[in-house]
């Protein structure tokens, strides 16, 4: 699922592409999506924002559109044409896209990756341009209506403080008076928005803290002397391994592409996330990476420098 550094890259991007066009048409192949077609069509995009994991594109008449990409879910701009119309493309399609309703207007290009040819939706805009949604497990939510109405849902209402836009003395206050191993409550959106599986592994790789370290522990509260230590270096290495994942454009070691189609750059550096078997990337550790489930995710760790040191 995309986290706070794909979803910020693409909001980036649609910021660029998108905004202060209007849309003239919709087409989606998924009856959930239907609905919205008389609230968009006609409608200018103002601006487009994200909260949390979701993306929020503020139209003209005080409405918004809210998308959450879930699971395999990603935007994309550019154009694309039917299958049955393409009269150059016609029998050389690849194997994988013989069965696919749309297909990019063009001759190659990041577009024709084969995570792109899921299109369930697109919106047809006013300078020719398309904005896609591909998404291989129809996961993705799709909601328009009143801007209070929509900032009011519940799963956006009840979002914890933004991963980047909270000081190291807020983040510390969020712990007082939570329990729970650490992974899980990095992960959990009303504690702090926008912390997925990928980003909660990197960044307990880089604070050099176990994934099911209890959170009392780590807090000024806790029973030992360097809680309050581990802490701030929980906050410094989420601070860290966050931007520099903005800065490659985030991860695509599943789903996730860039506007373009393109791929992000971070599964490149990546740490810990599926590194299992692998030995450990910090200098002079000998240790390997170890996969373990933890609250019902995987937790990929250190098993030399991520030790467990406090237990129940």
């Amino acid at each position: 699922m995309p986290e706070l550094p794909e979803v910020q890259t693409i909001v980036s991007g649609l910021k660029k592409t998108v905004k202060n066009r209007r849309i003239v048409d919709m087409w989606t192949d998924w009856p959930k999506y239907r609905g919205i077609r008389r609230h968009v069509v006609g409608k200018k995009i103002i601006g487009v924002e994200r909260r949390g994991k979701n993306i929020f594109f503020d139209l003209s008449d005080r409405h918004l559109l809210l998308i959450h990409q879930k699971l395999s879910g990603h935007l994309l701009v550019g154009n694309w044409v039917e299958k049955v119309k393409s009269k150059e493309q016609g029998e050389k399609l690849p194997e994988k896209w013989q069965n696919q309703k749309w297909i990019p207007d063009v001759k190659s290009g990041p577009l024709w990756e084969d995570r792109n040819r899921f299109i369930r939706l697109i919106f047809f805009l006013d300078n020719g341009k398309m904005l896609a949604l591909s998404d291989v497990r129809r996961f993705a939510k799709v909601l328009c209506g009143p801007r209070e109405a929509i900032l009011g849902l519940p799963d956006i209402a009840e979002l914890g403080p933004e991963a980047l836009e909270i000081s190291e003395k807020e983040f510390a206050a969020l712990f007082e008076n939570k329990k729970g191993n650490i992974k899980t409550v990095l992960m959990d959106q009303n504690f702090i928005a926008g912390i997925g599986n990928i980003y909660a592994d990197e960044i307990l790789w880089l604070a050099k803290i176990h994934p099911e370290t209890k959170v009392e522990e780590l807090s000024a509260r806790g029973g030992s002397a360097s809680g309050g230590k581990n802490l701030a270096a929980l906050y410094r290495a989420m601070r860290k391994i966050l931007l520099k994942a903005i800065k490659l454009k985030g991860s695509s070691v599943d789903d996730y592409r860039l506007p373009t189609g393109a791929r992000g750059g971070y599964d490149k550096v990546i740490l810990a996330y599926r590194r299992t078997g692998e030995k450990c990337a910090k200098m002079g550790c000998k240790g390997i990476i170890i996969r373990k489930v933890v609250g019902g995710r995987s937790a990929h760790f250190c098993s030399a420098h991520q030790k467990l040191k406090w237990k129940d």
